[in-house]
């Protein structure tokens, strides 16, 4: 990448074909103000090397020598270069000799046409002496191939795609090659799209892609670098939504689509690229699962996870580098610092934190826990000024990295640290994502993070493994306001709400949670306290408000209805009637929308609670919205478009239909005998009418409203289809796997978190299915794993086992009445044959009305039994229950 405001000439030959026409495609790939050309040398040699460098005052120099602009002159070749100071004249001499070769008639832009052209010449003509000289010299490269967990990524993508899918999500913890992932897996498609938000991720993504398609003619869709015809193109959304610029496309003008930052898609840029192309395949990358925003990424994707490797997995496997985490007491009183939209006040919080006192305490703390070659993550440029003048005025060597006037250079401040030319470096938001310095080995959060994103991108800057560090030291401040549980959540890994969060706490307290392998976590006595006193823990019937208001605190507006059930509550059981009947009780309903609700509320609750068995309904609803439809009459030809296209997007709704996505004589048939039927029935007819050409809606919507209504319509349809998406299951092709492929490797169970019923299989690398796996015991392997419900009132007769905990250590447990000891399953409960143990178990079967997930208590091993069928059985638990939980669970049974 140029300096800013920095122009590169480059004049290269094409003499005794000895120039490789990859290098010159590499050369396309150079960014910014950039002028290449070639000199076509039929008729005259040309065989210079040289480089002439100025500056602004007119000042510069000169390199003059035998080096060619490849890997052995430069590297290890026996050559003699000179460098030269000029004086102007000679300076301004060497300048108009080249401009004359730069200008000759013989000298074209270099283009992908020229380069295409030029290879097929070289194919055609026997190789030159020269050429053969330099080939042998400089052999190609091999290229990059997967490591393990991309094998595993990339096995779990082609099987998604078997299935028919078109659209996943890939969690990838940062480190772990997110971009090479997405550069191998869409290796069999000709036409690419990566989007990314920011030009150095653009810039990284296209050399990892060179890597692999040396040949391919690739582009930049950023500024004014707009090239619309590339084989591979990587744009900025910014650049890319515009809608003038998404005109120059068709929805089919890319096969496979690489969404990059995925977490950032929810915002309307992302949302426009997401509706208008229609590729076979759409990537969602990211490192950090959470949308920027709190919500789901999963519905952007089809409620497609593909493939997870978080950050504490990459640890586990030994991928990334192990933490020792310091959680230290924050001197500032936050209480005193206005809070707006899910945020700080930028001004207000700046001079909080850039004080003395605050930074002497993170002096010394650094002093105590730091290592050598350090990032501080601060609140503003001028915290990070003044950070930086506070150091270094004590010995260190620092500099702040941002983008005022004030800051240092980005990339040699960088290049500095990793040297160990610096200490530390202090940076604001400029270092959170695109950054690769193995060699960080201390992180400082200076600052409030009020998004798990941030601190999880944060702490991905020193997790990249480096042969210089043993561990990443973090030092972390904790202060008095609840942003901060956010910090607590995203370490222990556990569900947003704070009952799962005390639980975590009295657990660590008790010396029993589990960190990933070799990582430590030390907080100080002052900072749990502080964790502690900004908990809260509703009871049983509050959760769902609960979770409601501490959303809306945490990201400045309130969670829709599918986010609601992304947290595992169900919008419909909310004591107020219906979804939007509660948003309103919580404040949350503007004028309009309060109009709305009371005109169509019938029609809402009815799309909120009608039985879904199949997802037809809600695709006519949703093709109906995408025509502006409601209040008026469609046809149905212009319907069948919306509703075969959102068939053709998901094998899931495609099984529904069980018609070939591209018959639109046999979609049209489905569409209209089935959800047309559902909607115009006796139930339904005062809202639907249908002739055999069109569609009417007779809700009365004004026009200011309709748009309202739109949006409130969408959200409930939005999480209806999102809900039955989660529990409807395609079946798995069976691929044969080459012999160099990894076998997927299911990912790890975390004692004391809570996981629903259709979770647990893919932690055993199995399938649910609802025959086995609503069963109280499954066999997977050499795995069992038991699923105990302790109060069985709500449950079938002939269930009423006698399942208790004895102690945080003990359980009882009640086998099915088929259960023998010299049966398989007692063998593998007494340990006969080897086996392992795992214990789930849950309170009741439902939770504020919908199902209860089931709290892992971990592995468990035989103490004594007696009886046989059923067989009455001591387990001895691995891990002891501990906190909260193991209150509750004690008390209850007591």
């Amino acid at each position: 990448m140029l300096a800013r405001g920095g122009r590169l000439r480059l004049l290269a030959g094409d003499y005794m074909d000895v120039t490789d026409p990859q290098a010159l495609q590499q050369l396309m790939d150079l960014e910014g103000n950039v002028d290449l050309r070639v000199f076509e040398a039929a008729k005259q040699p040309f065989h210079p090397k040289a480089w002439i460098f100025r500056t602004q005052t007119g000042e510069g120099a000169l390199i003059v020598g035998s080096s060619n602009l490849s890997r052995t002159a430069l590297s290890n070749g026996v050559e003699w270069n000179l460098q030269l100071r000029p004086s102007r004249e000679l300076l301004r001499s060497a300048t108009t000799a080249f401009e004359t070769l730069f200008h000759a008639e013989n000298t074209p832009k270099l283009s992908n046409e020229w380069i295409k052209a030029y290879t097929a010449r070289r194919r055609t003509l026997a190789p030159t002496s020269a050429r053969k000289e330099m080939e042998e010299a400089e052999p190609a490269l091999d290229a990059p191939t997967p490591h393990g967990v991309q094998k595993e990524a990339l096995q779990a993508l082609i099987l998604s795609r078997a299935r028919g899918e078109t659209a996943g999500l890939v969690v990838l913890a940062t480190g772990l090659g997110k971009t090479y992932l997405a550069a191998f897996d869409s290796l069999p498609f000709a036409k690419v799209l990566f989007v990314s938000h920011r030009e150095e991720i653009l810039t990284q993504a296209m050399e990892a892609f060179r890597t692999l398609r040396p040949d391919a003619r690739m582009g930049r869709f950023v500024g004014g670098d707009q090239d619309s015809d590339a084989d591979i193109l990587f744009a900025s959304v910014q650049s890319l939504a515009r809608v003038a610029n998404l005109a120059r496309f068709n929805a089919a003008s890319f096969d496979y689509i690489v969404i990059d930052e995925f977490h950032h898609a929810s915002a309307p840029t992302y949302q426009r690229l997401i509706d208008f192309f229609r590729p076979q395949w759409l990537l969602g990358l990211t490192a950090t699962p959470n949308r920027s925003d709190g919500a789901n990424l999963l519905a952007l994707c089809n409620e497609n996870l593909v493939f997870d490797c978080d950050l504490w997995e990459g640890i586990n496997r030994a991928l990334l580098c192990p933490f020792k985490y310091h959680g230290v007491p924050d001197l500032v009183e936050y209480a005193q610092i206005p809070w707006r939209n899910g945020r700080f006040d930028p001004e207000e919080l700046t001079t909080a934190l850039a004080t003395h006192s605050r930074a002497q305490n993170a002096f010394e703390q650094f002093q105590k826990f730091g290592q050598s070659k350090a990032i501080g993550f601060c609140a503003s440029r001028r915290h990070a000024d003044f950070m930086a003048d506070y150091f270094g005025k004590r010995g260190l060597k620092a500099v702040a990295v941002h983008s005022g006037p004030s800051s240092a250079p980005r990339t040699s401040s960088l290049e500095r640290l990793q040297a160990g030319d610096l200490d530390i470096v202090f940076s604001v938001d400029m270092f959170n994502e695109g950054v690769d310095v193995p060699e960080i080995d201390t992180v400082l959060m200076l600052r409030p993070t009020e998004s798990p994103v941030i601190w999880l991108q944060q702490l991905g800057r020193g997790l990249r493994k480096s042969a210089s560090k043993t561990h990443l030291a973090v030092i972390d401040y904790i202060g008095n306001h609840r942003s901060f549980l956010n910090k607590a959540r995203t370490l222990f890994d556990v569900d947003a709400g704070d009952r799962a969060l005390a639980e975590a706490l009295a657990s660590y307290g008790a010396g029993q949670w589990v960190w990933p392998k070799g990582c430590d976590v030390t907080y100080e006595l002052e900072t749990i306290d502080i964790l502690r006193s900004l908990l809260r823990t509703p009871r049983e019937n509050e959760q769902l408000a609960a979770f409601y208001r501490d959303f809306s605190e945490r990201w400045g507006q309130r969670p829709t209805a599918s986010e609601i059930a992304h947290a595992r509550f169900d919008p419909k059981r909310n004591g107020q009637g219906s979804w939007f009947e509660f948003v309103d009780s919580m404040g949350d309903l503007s004028p309009d929308q309060k109009h709305v609700l009371f005109a169509t509320k019938d029609f809402l609750k009815e799309v909120e609670r009608t039985a879904m068995t199949k997802s037809y309904k809600m695709l006519v609803l949703k093709a109906l919205l995408s025509l502006d439809g409601f209040g008026r009459s469609v046809s149905l030809t212009d319907l069948l478009v919306p509703f075969a296209s959102l068939l053709k997007q998901n094998p899931r709704l495609a099984a529904d239909a069980n018609v070939t996505p591209t018959n639109d004589i046999a979609i049209r048939r489905v569409m209209t005998r089935y959800p047309l039927e559902a909607w115009v029935d006796a139930k339904n007819g005062r809202w639907f009418s249908k002739d055999d050409r069109h569609l009417v809606s007779h809700l009365s919507l004004a026009d200011r409203h309709r748009s309202t209504f739109n949006a409130m319509l969408r959200e409930l349809v939005d999480w209806r289809l999102s809900d039955y998406l989660s529990r409807t299951e395609v079946s798995q092709p069976v691929l044969q796997l080459a012999e160099d492929q990894t076998p997927f490797k299911p990912k790890q169970l975390t004692v004391g978190r809570e996981y629903m019923r259709k979770e647990i299989p893919t932690f055993f690398g199995a399938e649910f299915n609802t025959g086995s796996w609503q069963q109280g015991i499954v066999r997977v392997g050499e795995a069992l794993i038991l699923l105990v419900t302790l109060n069985k009132r709500s449950m079938s007769q002939g269930s009423e086992y006698s399942d208790y905990f004895e102690s945080p250590e003990i359980f009882h447990w009640q086998s099915q009445t088929s259960t023998r000891k010299d049966g398989r399953n007692g063998q593998m409960i007494s340990g006969k044959q080897p086996s392992d143990l795992h214990l789930f178990v849950r309170d009741s079967k439902l939770r504020a009305g919908k199902a209860a997930p089931f709290h892992y208590c971990g592995e468990v091993a035989l103490q004594s039994w007696h009886g046989e069928k059923p067989i009455n059985v001591v387990f001895r638990l691995k891990h002891p229950l501990s906190g909260e939980y193991a209150q509750k669970m004690l008390v209850g049974d007591s």
